[in-house]
């Protein structure tokens, strides 16, 4: 029959190359990962956080995409305006300038011109914001649909697409 000691001895403390297992009590070195007389794990396994969604930026970038198609339409009925549109008009106000219709043709194809290249920015932008993804592109995309026009609703559209962008960012990644 095994004797004991009351009270029990006090065991020794773990040197400082050592530590005691919190399950079994026995002496480990710190480089074990697994008690190798209980099976404790000591691995970390870290915690998947889930982000947050919400429907923010997917209607951030609806809107965007919306002010880039607008400024798109915009920008391409400035194209197609010809001298004789102009001249259809009877507007007064281009003589006094000292324009003519072609001079007021070829703004509207440079205005149109850039709006192209505005409605596109914005709508790749408006992309990046409905997958979640390159959150300054689509900030970028933003901008440049306020920036497109779109008949003013456009820029409206933009704006508002623009600011649910940004209050979204934690959920880009």
């Amino acid at each position: 029959m095994p004797t004991y000691e009351w009270p029990p001895k006090e065991e020794s403390p773990p040197t400082p190359s050592t530590r005691r297992c919190v399950s079994c009590g026995r002496e480990l070195g710190f480089d074990v990962n697994v008690c190798p007389y209980c099976g404790q794990d000591y691995r970390f396994i870290a915690p998947v956080i889930q982000k947050e969604t919400t429907a923010k930026p997917i209607i951030g970038g609806v809107l965007v995409l919306l002010a880039g198609l607008l400024a798109l339409v915009m920008a391409i009925s400035f194209i197609m305006i010809e001298p004789e549109d102009i001249d259809r008009m009877d507007y007064t106000g281009f003589s006094d300038s000292g324009l003519t219709p072609a001079d007021i043709v070829d703004i509207l194809e440079v205005c149109g011109a850039l709006g192209i290249i505005f409605g596109a920015i914005a709508m790749i932008g408006g992309a990046f914001a409905l997958m979640r993804k390159q959150f300054a592109m689509a900030v970028i995309g933003g901008v440049f649909g306020m920036l497109g026009g779109g008949f003013l609703i456009g820029s409206l559209l933009g704006l508002v697409g623009l600011v649910m962008i940004i209050i979204s960012k934690p959920e880009f990644e």
